[in-house]
């Protein structure tokens, strides 16, 4: 598996819901330093206003970049977050199953 699908892959977690991939986990870290750093600059060292002006200038670009890391993430297979993940999901669905066929034979569940 390249680096770019192990990154972009999204990721399902032990009841086998879609959580984000870890591109989009890591791009909230990089973008807030970045444009924390960019907006030092222009703030002159106030801290009220770097905070300000980062967090205005960090929403949209972070909704931009969630939005093309989820364009580019539809194009791979979803991989779980854990070994033990990926386990507990089959094993819930497989109880499931049963529950379901021990229902449909008219088994009770005492």
């Amino acid at each position: 598996m390249s680096w770019v699908a192990s990154a972009f892959a999204p990721r399902r977690d032990h009841k086998g819901m879609s959580t984000p991939s870890y591109a989009a986990r890591w791009f909230l870290p990089v973008c807030m330093v970045l444009v924390g750093g960019w907006a030092w600059g222009l703030t002159e060292g106030n801290l009220f206003m770097w905070s300000a002006l980062t967090v205005m200038v960090a929403t949209p670009v972070l909704s931009l970049g969630w939005y093309l890391i989820g364009l580019i993430s539809t194009r791979f297979e979803p991989l779980y977050i854990l070994e033990k993940a990926e386990t507990a999901h089959k094993a819930r669905i497989e109880r499931k199953k049963n529950r379901k066929s021990a229902r449909m034979n008219g088994e009770s569940r005492i």
